[in-house]
């Protein structure tokens, strides 16, 4: 196998210098019959070498993960003890490769049993099998109940709401990534010093803590999703998370904590985690979610404590955490987002004890309706934390 990603490495860059068409059609029409005539490949194998060249943005290709298609260049079978994946190398030669049954098998066994197919596995430059699996989309029907999910800088507060307004479940998942980031900011600054003087050690171990800081986050916030997830299919819910826009700058230290709030990793890992879970992933405007008081619905606009843990509303004196009130009205608004277009806005659940209806939540409409609730679609890189 190292012979063959070698081959297929040394034909790619073959391909890359007489390149010159960009387009795949054209690649394939100049150079589909020279590669015949070089190599022993398979005409799959030949295909998608070109396409990577095309994708190649380099002057030379380093590495190169050769796909191999189901049934006609691959095939899988089991034994008594292992399973094995059947990769076409070259015409009339197949090698069977055995499968380590690790977590990443175990993984990939429940993704197959949960309607994942896999139609195409590849073959690493370290001669390891991967597999590419795909899913058809299906219409995910609301839940009856809502997770509210608010995401900062110290933690994720989540709330599990009923559309009667009795909450369920209050929690906090992963105030340890805030922890364990501020030691490593602690370290960091020490270590730059020493770098700045002139030390190598100092700047190995720079390069060290970033890997390793990055690892730790995206570790735990698969596991902080995991639990959300189990948490809504536990409860029936729905899961409701603010959409993040631009912020005004407030000073170097609240932008440094504010950037670091690991919200598209946490996102983008939520929304796989909910298709495979069949949960359906809804998105609110935050419009007043942290200045909307949970009691009696008014919204006040200085409501929070010098360090923003601590909310007291200005109306009825009622003082709660921050991060839990705000995961609480983004359910809530996830509740209203639901009964959107109803005519009757009667019909809508009185989530309150006090005077002021939940419509507090609402953000004028410029097209003359006189309230709504906005979906924001953008794509994540089109906005800043």
């Amino acid at each position: 196998m190292n012979e063959f990603s070698n081959r297929a490495v040394s034909l790619a860059n073959l391909l890359l210098q007489h390149r010159k068409s960009k387009r795949p059609m054209d690649l394939h029409k100049e150079m589909y019959s020279t590669c015949k005539a070089i190599s022993s490949f398979n005409s799959q194998v030949i295909c998608d070498i070109e396409r990577c060249v095309v994708r190649s943005k380099g002057k030379t290709i380093k590495a190169i993960t050769v796909k191999f298609n189901v049934p006609r260049n691959c095939k899988t079978f089991n034994t008594k003890s292992r399973f094995f994946v059947e990769l076409g190398l070259y015409p009339r030669k197949r090698v069977a490769v055995p499968i380590r049954e690790n977590r990443n098998f175990q993984r990939y066994t429940d993704l197959i049993r949960s309607g994942w197919v896999c139609k195409t596995y590849g073959l690493t430059p370290g001669g390891q099998v991967v597999a590419f699996l795909s899913k058809e989309q299906v219409v995910v029907v609301s839940k009856r109940n809502v997770v509210g999910v608010d995401v900062n800088s110290k933690c994720f507060a989540v709330s599990v709401l009923t559309p009667e307004g009795k909450v369920f479940k209050q929690l906090y998942y992963g105030k340890d990534i805030w922890i364990k980031r501020k030691r490593i900011m602690e370290r960091r600054t020490k270590l730059q010093s020493l770098a700045d003087k002139g030390s190598h050690r100092a700047k190995r171990s720079l390069k060290r803590l970033k890997v390793n800081e990055h690892n730790f986050v995206k570790n735990r916030v698969g596991e902080v999703v995991r639990d959300i997830t189990n948490l809504a299919v536990k409860y029936d819910a729905d899961i409701a998370i603010e959409n993040l826009k631009r912020f005004t700058p407030k000073g170097k230290r609240f932008n440094r904590e504010v950037l670091r709030i690991p919200f598209y990793a946490f996102r983008k890992n939520l929304e796989s985690r909910c298709f495979d879970k069949n949960i359906k992933l809804t998105v609110v405007d935050a419009y007043h979610t942290s200045k909307w008081c949970s009691h009696c619905g008014a919204v006040v606009k200085s409501g929070h404590s010098s360090n923003y843990a601590l909310f007291k509303c200005g109306k009825c004196g009622q003082t709660v955490n921050s991060d839990r009130k705000a995961s609480l009205a983004v359910a809530v608004k996830s509740l209203l987002v639901r009964n959107e277009h109803t005519p009757d806005r009667d019909a809508f659940f009185q989530f309150t004890s006090g005077p002021v209806p939940v419509n507090a939540l609402w953000r004028s409409d410029a097209v003359g309706s006189s309230f709504a609730v906005h979906e924001l679609d953008h794509p994540m890189e089109s906005h800043r934390l």
